[in-house]
């Protein structure tokens, strides 16, 4: 038997709970695992989603909006052709559409267009590869945790949370490069440690054998690699590098310093195409991210950064403002400052600072422009990932803590909490996956019952507007009305002439501005139509 203060474990306790513990872990694997997979085609193939094709087959906006402002009338059939990968459309055509949103680097949507090659360019495809980005992040997650941590009971809770947490589950479904971060980061803060861990080891020797030096070159080369990698997929990379740069630093190794400011040179001059396409096109670059300039009031931030922090193990997608929105990020930050105090002493040092840095520094860093600047930099959640998956990590050191604790008392207090984390978080997946929309779907939230009032209709035809989110909204419409359903497309500035011989004329996101243009242009009254929960469908009255 073995003795912890003045509670006596006996051997097979010790074994008991170790196996009840891998038990729950594979079991909460295997469900992670099933929920990416779980109704992957289910919800609306949204307006971001919907430009990711556009990009990785090779069209651009503008080019699509003249095709279809040319045609009278467009069949939501025919929108389906700016989603398939035309014969005459190459690689070089996918690059060039690219570089008009140098927002986006090009390294998920150049796998994109591999895959597409194989797998198709089908909704369901597309999402498939986020999914496998998810599931090459599990054993990621693992290996940075043994490495980080030296414990496999750690990073295996670290994995499982990272398994069923809400907003990795929903991110590992949308055709974005999101998953793709989460996954490169992980390898990135991987090969960072070994570098390090190398360096402290090796390089103090003056004499060092040649195999041993391919080691650790090859070490300090993978980070760089990685990084750079990182950075294709998200220039936002930069804020995870940062909080790598201030961790080297805390350890005081010269040498690590040197290494690794030259490992993040040799990745940026790696990255430095791409940062001539952000330099070339800074005006269309300043164009498509001047939604992030817009202000939102404090308190509507404050709400928003309370759910990104949350998203990591709980989700019920509740509405804005309901009083679970305020109590559980409350809860989960308590517990996160709680167990950062007590990571020195389980864990180390080194450690609790590499997870406070990889914590904050990305969140800061899109923080504290907003509140300096003003803008809503801080609104997205998936923004926020590397902090999302520290989340986890930091969770995983205190629940292992509890779980191997001395104290009786404690570690139930440890199988109460995780059992009440993993449930949040599995009921979060369950109710994601049974909804036909989620939060994440931003602009197309209500596309699906949108969709259920125009299927309904007799002979409907929809005036789409090309407003700035009016070309994907419509073929994300088009994914969900028979493939007959007419489009009519038009600018603002230039209404169309209204044909004659149709039911029901809809409207999908009309704003006042043209309701009133509508109204006055055709004689007729403009009503909203009366769905529970939705405001964006509006009809042409009679």
């Amino acid at each position: 038997m073995r003795r912890w203060g003045s509670t006596v474990f006996t051997t097979g306790q010790i074994t008991a709970v170790k196996r009840r513990l891998r038990v729950a872990i594979a079991l909460i694997l295997l469900l992670g695992i099933v929920f990416r997979f779980t109704n992957v085609s289910h919800k609306p193939y949204w307006h971001d989603e919907v430009f990711t094709t556009v990009r990785v087959v090779g069209y651009t906006g503008p080019e699509i909006e003249a095709a279809v402002l040319a045609q009278p009338l467009v069949r939501a059939a025919d929108l389906q052709r700016f989603q398939t990968l035309p014969a005459d459309r190459g690689w070089g055509d996918t690059l060039a559409s690219l570089a008009t949103h140098p927002e986006h680097p090009p390294l998920f949507y150049l796998l994109a267009r591999a895959w597409v090659g194989v797998a198709g360019t089908t909704p369901t495809a597309l999402r498939l590869l986020s999914v496998v980005f998810s599931l090459l992040s599990l054993p990621l997650m693992y290996g940075l945790g043994r490495s980080l941590f030296a414990d496999g009971w750690t990073a295996g809770l670290a994995t499982a949370l990272l398994a069923v947490s809400p907003v990795q589950v929903l991110y590992a479904q949308e055709a974005r490069e999101y998953s793709l971060w989460v996954c490169l980061t992980l390898l990135s803060c991987l090969a960072l440690l070994r570098a390090l861990r190398l360096t402290g080891r090796q390089a103090v020797q003056r004499q060092l054998a040649q195999a041993s030096r391919r080691e650790y070159w090859g070490a300090w080369l993978a980070y760089a690699v990685s990084t750079a990698l990182c950075f294709y997929t998200t220039i936002l990379s930069g804020l995870v590098v940062v909080a790598q740069g201030l961790y080297v630093l805390a350890g005081g190794i010269r040498r690590q310093w040197v290494r690794f400011a030259l490992s993040v040179v040799g990745a940026i001059a790696l990255f430095s195409p791409w940062l001539w396409v952000i330099v070339s096109q800074n005006q269309k670059l300043e164009s498509v991210t001047g939604w992030t300039t817009y202000s939102r009031p404090i308190g509507q931030l404050v709400q928003l950064w309370g759910l990104h922090l949350s998203s990591a193990v709980v989700d019920f997608g509740l509405p804005p403002g309901h009083w679970f929105g305020y109590v559980a990020p409350l809860l989960l930050l308590g517990l996160l400052l709680a167990a950062l105090l007590q990571m020195p002493m389980q864990v180390g040092q080194r450690a609790t600072i590499f997870c406070g840095l990889l914590l904050t520094i990305p969140a800061l860093g899109l923080i504290v422009p907003d509140l300096l600047l003003g803008g809503q930099r801080s609104s997205a959640t998936r923004y926020f990932m590397p902090s999302l998956l520290t989340v986890l990590l930091v969770l995983s050191v205190w629940l292992r803590g509890l779980l191997f604790a001395r104290r009786t008392g404690l570690r139930r207090w440890g199988q109460t909490t995780l059992a009440i984390i993993l449930a949040a978080s599995l009921i979060s997946c369950t109710l994601s996956a049974s909804r036909f929309t989620w939060w994440n779907k931003g602009v197309s939230y209500h596309i699906p019952v949108i969709a259920d009032t125009i299927r309904a209709a007799d002979a409907p035809l929809i005036l789409a507007a090309l407003s700035a989110n009016g070309l994907g909204n419509a073929i994300s419409l088009s994914y969900q009305v028979p493939p007959e359903t007419p489009f009519l497309f038009f600018r603002r500035e230039q209404l169309p002439v209204l044909p004659s011989g149709y039911g029901r004329y809809f409207v999908p996101y009309a704003s006042g501005e043209l309701i009133e243009a509508l109204q006055a242009e055709y004689d007729r009254s403009v009503n909203l139509v009366q769905q529970p929960g939705v405001f964006e469908l509006w009809e042409l009255g009679t």
